[in-house]
């Protein structure tokens, strides 16, 4: 298996060269220059597989000979050792032939452990087989950035630096990052959104400041953060219909990755019949699959803050397969978009999206109701996050007899507080822990003082 760049199909890297790495090189992203097709007789064989062997069988095949079969199963294993329910991802009812695939339990509670975890793990395997030190660089909003510090602690040949927007981070979540370790992660707080800092990291991993140190992104623009979620949708889909029966997903848009790869694993052979585009107020992908327009714009606040910005990097990948996997048209479309902040694609390609993608926005309103909705009709306690999700499969579904799947990302406790509000919280409500000085705010676009703050972390690590 080898990869390509979006923009440049003339690029080629091997696995541990994308694990090893952020965006590439031109500024496109790197996607497997082919993918695996498995028959609809061996998917059916799969259901019967424990978590760990249907891990390895799904994500062997994007590895190639980058890992030798015993190394990869043993990282893989190790990847869910902390996950605390046996099932890993436990599907819970909500009503006739609706789901919850519960993703939160693991280490931080989020679906973000999934790709930290096995990241991670994948990380240290190949800096170790070459000595070689790194820096872990992302942007978050709360959850990406705690499961990547909580994933690396047992990673020595590895730093971390983190951007977040100094003033949309949740309490209880800022309240961890700045717990961190300062002599292993440099927080860096941006004045200015979510999509800032995410413009903020593509800039830096072009004018990379730090000879001989390694990048890799914690974020999903990363491979590996795709990859890890693929399984989801087999894991869903064997347990409701053995891999024969055809099976929907509604997709809280908390980022394009777990929505990118649905459609891989649809690709792959798994007969998936729908995947709604799950948004809330902040409808930046469903006025894309709606209206052919997708342009970044202020955020709002709302109940759900993960899903709080507009800038999905993973989107790039999808206008790839949809233009025949073409990198000349990519590169011109997204060097358009980094331009002027918006994109339109061509008539053919947005049908395209259509057919493949449904998409459904809640309002605020609706989000609350769900929450309590779900409480008093069938005792489910979900979060803000899990509730557009599950409103829109019910709302949007293509078919009642194809069972319907929301992913569930966040554990409901994270949203405790709010629950209590509603009345659908019985638990206790612990207040966040009182915060840390944060370090001095970058300005947004700040590129050259963000590189001054990493040579100086260097020096001082030095």
């Amino acid at each position: 298996m080898h990869y390509v760049s979006t923009r440049n199909g003339d690029v080629r890297a091997d696995f541990r060269e994308v694990v090893l790495s952020g965006p590439a090189a031109d500024g496109g992203l790197y996607v497997p220059a082919h993918l695996p097709v498995i028959s609809p007789e061996e998917i059916a064989s799969w259901s019967w597989l424990p978590f760990d062997e249907l891990v390895w069988r799904v994500i062997a095949p994007f590895v190639g000979d980058a890992l030798d079969e015993p190394t990869l199963r043993a990282l893989l294993s190790d990847s869910y050792k902390d996950f605390t329910h046996r099932a890993i991802t436990p599907l819970q009812q909500i009503g006739h032939n609706e789901w919850i695939l519960q993703l939160f339990h693991g280490p931080t509670r989020t679906s973000k452990d999934f790709a930290a975890q096995l990241q991670a793990r994948l990380v240290r395997h190949f800096l170790d087989e070459s000595s070689s030190e790194a820096l872990v660089v992302g942007a978050t909003n709360g959850d990406t950035g705690v499961a990547a510090i909580e994933a690396f602690a047992a990673c020595p040949n590895v730093r971390m630096a983190i951007l977040y927007p100094r003033h949309e981070v949740p309490a209880d979540r800022l309240a961890a990052l700045l717990a961190a370790d300062p002599e292993r992660v440099l927080l860096i707080p941006v004045e200015g959104s979510f999509d800032d800092c995410q413009t903020l990291v593509a800039r830096l991993f072009r004018a990379w400041p730090l000879e001989g140190v390694i990048p890799v992104c914690f974020n999903s623009t990363n491979w590996v953060g795709v990859l890890a979620q693929i399984v989801f949708y087999f894991h869903a889909a064997l347990q409701l219909g053995g891999g024969t029966r055809p099976v929907g997903f509604s997709v809280p848009a908390a980022s394009f990755a777990e929505i990118y790869a649905g459609f891989v694993a649809q690709k792959m052979g798994l007969p998936i019949n729908q995947v709604i585009v799950s948004t809330n107020s902040n409808d930046a992908l469903h006025r894309f699959l709606h209206r052919n327009r997708y342009a970044t714009h202020a955020s709002q606040r709302t109940l759900a803050p993960a899903m709080d910005f507009s800038l999905y990097s993973n989107l790039e990948r999808f206008i790839w397969e949809l233009y025949g996997r073409s990198a000349g048209c990519v590169r011109t479309l997204m060097e358009h978009f980094e331009a002027c902040g918006e994109l339109s694609i061509g008539n053919p390609q947005w049908l395209q999206a259509r057919v493949l993608f449904d998409s459904y926005a809640v309002e605020e309103a609706e989000v609350r109701r769900e929450v309590i909705r779900l409480r008093e009709d069938t005792g489910a306690i979900v979060d803000p996050h899990t509730a557009v999700g599950a409103l829109a499969g019910r709302m949007h579904r293509r078919s009642l007899g194809a069972p319907m799947v929301t992913l569930g990302q966040i554990a409901p406790e994270k949203s405790a507080a709010l629950l209590a509000q509603l009345g659908v919280w019985d638990g206790e409500v612990v207040p966040p822990p009182a915060l840390a000085d944060e370090p001095p705010a970058l300005q947004r676009g700040d590129l050259d003082g963000l590189c001054q703050a990493l040579r100086a972390a260097q020096a001082r690590a030095l």
